[in-house]
This record gives C-alpha cells, structure tokens and sequence, in this order.
C-alpha cells in the first residue's frame, strides 16, 4: 500500500494529537475532586534557617481533609528538635492550617497554605508540599518542593525566622 501526501499529514495530525493530550494529562487540567476525603499522614522536615544557618529536624502526624474543590483542612501535632551543642533541644506543638491544593490528571499535586498553632502563638506562610496519589486514591505520597521555597515563621509576640526545608512523607485515606 502506498501513502499519498494527504494519508501522511492524516496520520501526522494523528500522532501528534495523541501526543498533545499526553502533554496536556501531565501539565494541566482541573482534576481536584480526584484527592477527597480524610487522611492520616506523617512527615519529616528538615530545615535550614536563613539567618543562623542552624538545623531543625521536625516530625508530624495529623489528618488533612481535602474537600475536592482545591480546598483542604489541616490538624497536626508534631515535635521539634533544635540539635547543637552536644544538647538535644526539643519542644512540642499543635497547629491547624487553611490549604490550597491543586491537582493534575496524572496525579500530582502541590498544597500550600497558611499554618498556625493552635495556642496562637504563632504562623507559618510559605509551606509548600508535593505529592503523588496513587492509583486507587488511597494513598499519598508526599515531599518538598523542589527546589525549595522560602517558609517565613512569625511569632505573635515579636519576632519572626525565615527557612528552606526538605520533606518526606506518606498520607493514607481514613475515610
């Protein structure tokens, strides 16, 4: 069988329109109601802070409820640990955040928001998570963004510290 010009340009406009929608499902689309529901998730951060060049190492768990519209609620609980000086200074928290997410057909997300602890005493702008959704919607898997952005922490007292941090983390679906 022989392909006159008009079969080829059919079959290229073919291929290429395949291709188009496989760049689209990776690089846009409005697919948010594909993460909803409750989540139970645990995270570990590692930080930098801009001005002292100090570690911190911190540890979450909390729930997340995604809403499916690119809104979601955070309730968490975690432990800081400030290492140096041969000491091993640590402090607790609770803290809620007011979320934005947004979703790509393949999957991936990105979340940011506002946090803040639940005793006031303070709020963190600019942390920004993202992640993978598993195939059955059940399962998140989550990290840093890379590279990563700049976390202002300000305190209601006075005060304020600005930070990079990597993460790592899971979330499974509780209800």
């Amino acid at each position: 069988m022989r392909l006159n010009g008009a079969s080829l340009a059919l079959a290229a406009c073919l291929i290429l329109l395949g291709t188009g929608s496989a760049i689209a499902d990776d690089e846009g689309g409005d697919s948010n109601a594909a993460l909803k529901g409750k989540f139970r998730f645990s995270l570990t951060k590692t930080c930098t802070d801009t001005a002292s060049g100090a570690p911190v190492h911190i540890y979450f768990s909390g729930v997340t409820t995604y809403h499916g519209n690119g809104q979601a609620s955070l309730k968490e609980r975690g432990t800081i640990f400030l290492p140096g000086f041969g000491l091993q200074v640590y402090d607790t928290f609770e803290e809620t955040a007011d979320l934005t997410y947004e979703v790509k057909p393949n999957g991936r997300f990105t979340q940011e928001g506002i946090f803040m602890a639940t005793d006031g005493s303070y709020t963190l702008t600019g942390a920004k998570v993202v992640g993978q959704i598993d195939a059955q919607g059940s399962v998140l898997i989550l990290s840093a963004a890379i590279p990563p952005v700049e976390e202002t922490l300000v305190f209601t007292g006075g005060g304020s510290s600005s930070r990079y941090c990597g993460a790592s983390g899971t979330a499974a679906r509780i209800r």
